[in-house]
């Protein structure tokens, strides 16, 4: 029953072309492969989300990695601890782009079971990764969204991940979309990096949690989403330096009662290249306020990009009536 249940899940994401509209833009794009709107349809019309099933796709899963990430052989996961995964409980889901004549491996998952602390069965959602071609077109979206079924139908309504909290763009995804929230702070998780993602900075990263089943997610990925505040209507707790809008502040504020805002790089990849200098002061200072906020009982629970600027919204956990 367990596998009738996994298979049918699945299914739903197998988004094949089917019908003259889908076939001519096939044609098209094969014209005009550089038209981003062809590009677009491809990823949105064309895309088959499902398992990896043959060792050539597991080896295609390990050059993705190197694509999408920088990443060195060293620092890979390969193909055979991959299928090893998937064939004991464990998921690799491939985002395959049929518009290509063999499918493109354009985006791929990995995840497999563990426990929390406490014992209680979850996910662990080590690895989503899309190439560069097809990145922002929601296919990262797609792919956390497929894992979230299969993790269901398995009997699991817990997924974790680890981020790099200065990544303003992976924090959208994982809080603002997806609905998960933080209440842990790894501190050099990994060690040292060299990928080009990662090299220079100590690993630090959040790990999210994810409810599957909860209310508040469903409304999350139904596009229910909360209003976002406006920066001025709550503390901010670390403000920058007036006459440095990139910089870390040199003064940070106390802890409130309730909600606050937590102020973080728009871009952290464009400010390494630019301006190398701040990279570690902000790995520094998020560090030390999120250690402090979780310490006191604050939780991530949104994302806010206004005027240029990204920022973490911290609420006091009980606030957020968790178990709705």
């Amino acid at each position: 029953m367990r596998h009738a249940a996994r298979h049918g899940t699945l299914r739903c994401f197998n988004h094949r072309i089917t019908d003259r509209r889908e076939t001519v833009l096939r044609v098209l794009r094969s014209v005009f492969p550089s038209f981003p709107c062809f590009r677009r349809f491809s990823t949105l019309n064309a895309m088959h989300i499902r398992p990896l099933q043959t060792l050539a796709e597991y080896g295609a899963a390990e050059e993705l990695q190197r694509l999408a990430w920088g990443r060195s052989p060293r620092d890979l996961v390969p193909a055979h601890v991959l299928l090893t995964a998937q064939k004991n409980g464990g998921l690799v889901l491939g985002a395959f782009d049929e518009a290509h004549d063999p499918p493109t491996l354009a985006g791929y998952a990995f995840g497999f079971l563990g426990l929390t602390a406490d014992g209680t069965l979850k996910h662990c959602s080590h690895q989503v990764g899309v190439l560069p071609a097809y990145r922002d077109q929601g296919l990262g979206y797609r792919l956390k969204l497929a894992q979230r079924e299969f993790v269901l139908a398995q009997g699991v309504d817990l997924m974790t991940w680890t981020f790099d909290p200065l990544e303003s763009r992976n924090a959208n995804l994982n809080i603002r979309k997806l609905g998960a929230t933080c209440r842990s702070y790894l501190p050099d998780l990994y060690g040292s990096r060299s990928d080009a993602l990662n090299a220079g900075l100590p690993s630090d990263r959040f790990e999210v949690e994810w409810h599957l089943a909860r209310p508040t997610v469903a409304a999350r990925l139904a596009g229910q989403r909360p209003t976002p505040p406006q920066t001025h209507e709550l503390p901010l707790l670390n403000p920058a330096p007036p006459d440095d809008p990139d910089a870390p502040a040199t003064t940070c504020a106390p802890l409130p009662g309730g909600p606050v805002l937590l102020r973080l790089p728009a871009n952290i990849q464009l400010l390494k290249a630019q301006r190398p200098e701040l990279a570690l002061p902000w790995r520094m200072q998020l560090r030390d306020l999120c250690q402090a906020a979780f310490a006191a009982g604050f939780a991530v629970v949104d994302v806010l990009h206004q005027q240029g600027l990204s920022y973490y919204v911290l609420a006091p956990f009980d606030l957020r009536h968790s178990e709705t």
